[in-house]
């Protein structure tokens, strides 16, 4: 599957903070919109089998929040608050992507919207609000 998602354009982004203990995400730009996707594996699995809500929230977390800060051009970026509304399971094999929208934005806040999905069936829907810093202190 990696070689596939790597001719399609996405490249994997790995993390030595807490993304890399999730894997990592996958990230590409396709017509000028950044967009961000994962691998299901056994590793994201709640009790039930399924990809625990924790991790599609950490997704929804990380793509939104990345997309706030570069559209900002910010150095910094902290989630003020985000939303989730689970709308279907997702399965350990899946592929799961979402392309972030930035809804507004001001000096210091970013307003996101995203919706993720698997085979563009909307598994789900997050928004959030970022604040973002120019200045690296």
């Amino acid at each position: 599957m990696e070689h596939d998602l790597v001719k399609a354009g996405w490249s994997l982004e790995p993390d030595d903070g807490f993304i890399g203990h999730v894997g990592g995400l996958w990230h590409r730009t396709l017509d000028g919109q950044p967009q961000f996707a994962f691998v299901a594996l056994p590793i994201h699995a709640n009790r039930n089998g399924w990809v625990h809500g924790g991790m599609l929230m950490t997704f929804m977390d990380r793509g939104l929040g990345q997309t706030a800060r570069l559209s900002a051009g910010a150095v910094r970026g902290a989630t003020i608050s985000l939303n989730h509304q689970f709308l279907a399971p997702v399965k350990i094999g899946d592929f799961v992507e979402m392309t972030p929208c930035v809804t507004k934005m001001s000096s210091r806040m970013v307003f996101m919207s995203a919706i993720a999905s698997v085979a563009d069936n909307p598994v789900l829907s997050a928004q959030g609000v970022w604040r973002v810093s120019h200045s690296k202190s």
